[in-house]
């Protein structure tokens, strides 16, 4: 079973549980479910469901070919690249390269 199916098993579970308005303890012993296990999971999904980061987890990028002569950088202002709790601040007249290298490693963490 991959990791994925493991959080959809136990968020089935999770929401089946907090449909019940029993405690933890109460319901796994009514659908034999190990209260450590439940514990876990329900930490995580509450954990998730509170971080920041869960409002960028459905960040999609998308790759973009552009010419180092197709931009002019007079008058324009700076642009933000937000990634969760990392900003990345991007004048006019940057290195296209660098840029390309920062949103790599930032898609990758």
């Amino acid at each position: 079973m991959t990791l994925k199916d493991k959080r959809i098993e136990w968020k089935t579970h999770y929401d089946a549980w907090k449909e019940s308005g029993k405690n933890v303890a109460e319901w796994c012993r009514d659908q034999e479910i190990k209260v450590h296990q439940m514990y876990y999971w329900v930490q995580r999904f509450e954990r998730d469901e509170t971080s920041p980061e869960s409002e960028t987890s459905n960040t999609q990028w998308l790759t973009v070919q552009a010419d180092d002569e197709s931009f002019s950088s007079e008058g324009q202002e700076p642009i933000f690249i937000h990634v969760g709790a990392i900003s990345v601040e991007v004048r006019p007249g940057a290195n296209v390269g660098l840029l390309s290298d920062i949103v790599h490693v930032l898609k990758n963490q």
